[in-house]
């Protein structure tokens, strides 16, 4: 079959497009024909060298929708030819929170207490043709979604929708969306908005504003050019946001924290510019400020999003979309200054 594989860790021009074996699937899996990966940060972030466990050469690719192709031994309940999302978190099905539905939080493997445990990282992935998964991860497509959206939901879109829960974001509250252009930005935007909430974008690219207005965004603030804080404070009257949805880590940390009201939540899913960050416990014990953390999600969260999506009640503005052996070129588009939404791989 053709394949990407990260050859060496640097960047996009280490990945060297070629022939490798067909996997087969084992007790309990299924062979996926992959027909759209999302190329994501996450796979930036395999390639710059973020998790050097893993061994080279090395498939990523964690955004997948296909076809089932071939059934390993002793597995019921899907058929070839059925068309399905790969649920982000690999899980044992076994443990304190596999048994209550958290599986994003599943506990078999001791590498996710600092990272988390998703196809095309702990497994081989999606820049293939085709990939192999636990059939406990392949999810039916609604027959009415088509394989953009259900690719988009098998990672940013559960991603969002997961942490839309997590922050408790109800009626009326104001909310900072940081990172408002990319594929999660936009989804965050629309789920804000579906809850009654007001969005406030925050993007590098203005180019992108009225596109933002049109995915929900009430107002937007260009980080490039001013204080992002202030100028949260200044939408809200000098009170400040009721909740901060930043997926973008390190860099935004400040302005994120500075931009909270009193009572505030604060929830991040990523560490895309630095995990590490310093915390100044006076104001944040004095104003009952909140921190979240938000992983991924699970299958339910990946079928009541596809269902959303199938709905039409959410939309993927693609950026761009790349054949398989371009899939260099691809991750370079993430850099795109005026990218607005997801990068894709037209596998088939």
């Amino acid at each position: 079959m053709k394949a990407v594989q990260i050859v060496a860790f640097g960047g996009p021009e280490h990945l060297q497009y070629g022939d490798v074996s067909t996997p087969e699937p084992g007790p309990g899996e299924v062979r996926i024909r992959v027909t759209r990966c999302g190329v994501n940060p996450v796979d930036r972030s395999q390639v710059l060298g973020r998790w050097p466990w893993l061994n080279l050469p090395h498939i990523p690719g964690s955004e997948i929708a296909g076809t089932v192709d071939a059934l390993g031994p002793e597995v019921a309940g899907l058929h070839v030819g059925e068309r399905v999302a790969v649920a982000l978190r690999l899980f044992c099905n076994r443990c304190h929170y596999c048994l209550r539905g958290q599986e994003q939080l599943c506990m078999a493997d001791p590498r996710t207490l600092t990272a988390p445990a998703i196809p095309g990282a702990f497994t081989e992935g999606g820049y293939a043709e085709y990939t192999i998964i636990p059939a406990l991860n392949a999810i039916p497509i609604p027959a009415n979604l088509d394989d953009d959206h259900a690719c988009v939901a098998a990672l940013d879109g559960l991603t969002a929708w997961h942490m839309v829960d997590q922050a408790r974001i109800a009626a009326g509250d104001h909310v900072l969306v940081v990172g408002a252009s990319g594929g999660l930005g936009t989804l965050f935007l629309q789920l804000v908005a579906k809850r009654g909430a007001v969005a406030h974008a925050v993007t590098g690219s203005m180019a992108n504003a009225d596109a933002l207005g049109e995915y929900g965004a009430a107002t937007i603030i260009d980080r490039t050019s001013g204080d992002v804080a202030a100028a949260a404070r200044d939408l809200t009257g000098g009170r400040g946001m009721d909740v901060v949805l930043d997926p973008t880590g390190a860099a935004s940390w400040v302005s994120s924290m500075g931009a909270l009201a009193r009572g505030g939540r604060y929830a991040t899913c990523g560490i895309l510019t630095g995990a590490e960050v310093t915390l100044n416990l006076a104001p944040f014990y004095a104003q009952e400020h909140e921190i979240i953390g938000s992983t991924g999600g699970s299958r339910r969260d990946l079928v009541e999003c596809m269902a959303a999506m199938a709905r039409h009640e959410l939309r993927v503005p693609i950026h761009a979309r790349f054949p398989l052996a371009q899939a260099a070129d691809a991750m370079r588009a993430l850099s795109d200054p005026g990218r607005l939404g997801k990068v894709l791989l037209d596998v088939v």
